[in-house]
């Protein structure tokens, strides 16, 4: 049975990694208590541990707020991802079973409707639909490990990320890199795969510092 300080700790990890709590948003130990049903002390544990994850930023004298990164923050995360999930894709192309290449089709199928659409909500939902494509990729490659590793790394950063700041060519661009990383997925061809998700982060790399910096 998991203790206090882990249940707080996911609730909140949860919150943050769906975008129920947004970057800047203060976190407010007594009401999260109340919510989750613990005492305020597992609250400030699961904080502490969230801080060290890059999660939480911790103010002095002032609480916690979801952490809020910088145009270098998002650069070297951006590396990062462009490192690890380029990997993810190419061993996900030799190891991806049939009903996962479906998900993913049905993922962008929904990603290019709500983009299509453009109103304010679809586009809050390309988001949401973006970081479930991502990670089932790395899901797919089998790696836990990875898995594990970018999800605390970039899934706050994919949920973050704001598609109603996309040029039309740019949504456009990125819908296209997702039809690609699923053919190459489906060729089962680990170089194609890698090389396209490489392009893919990469050439968010700009809007993402533009985003960070509004």
């Amino acid at each position: 049975m998991p203790s206090a300080t882990d249940l707080a700790y996911e609730r909140i990890k949860a919150a943050v990694m769906s975008g129920e709590l947004k970057a800047g948003d203060r976190v407010k130990e007594e009401l999260l208590a109340e919510q989750i049903g613990v005492s305020r002390t597992p609250i400030r544990n699961a904080l502490q541990k969230l801080s060290a994850q890059g999660f939480i930023e911790m103010l002095h004298h002032q609480g916690a707020r979801v952490a809020n990164w910088s145009s270098q923050d998002i650069g070297e995360i951006t590396d990062l991802r462009a490192l690890l999930e380029s990997f993810g894709a190419g061993v996900a192309a030799r190891k991806i079973h049939a009903g996962e290449l479906v998900v993913l089709r049905e993922l962008a199928d929904d990603m290019e409707q709500a983009a299509a659409r453009s109103n304010a909500a679809d586009l809050e939902e390309i988001t949401r639909l973006n970081s479930q494509f991502h990670m089932n990729i790395i899901s797919a490659s089998g790696n836990r490990r990875l898995a594990e590793v970018i999800g605390n790394l970039a899934h706050p950063l994919l949920v973050q990320r704001r598609f109603s700041t996309f040029s039309p060519a740019r949504l456009q661009r990125s819908m296209d890199h997702h039809r690609e990383i699923i053919d190459a997925l489906s060729a089962r061809d680990p170089e194609w795969a890698s090389s396209i998700m490489r392009s893919h982060i990469l050439s968010s790399a700009n809007i993402s510092a533009q985003e960070h910096d509004i």
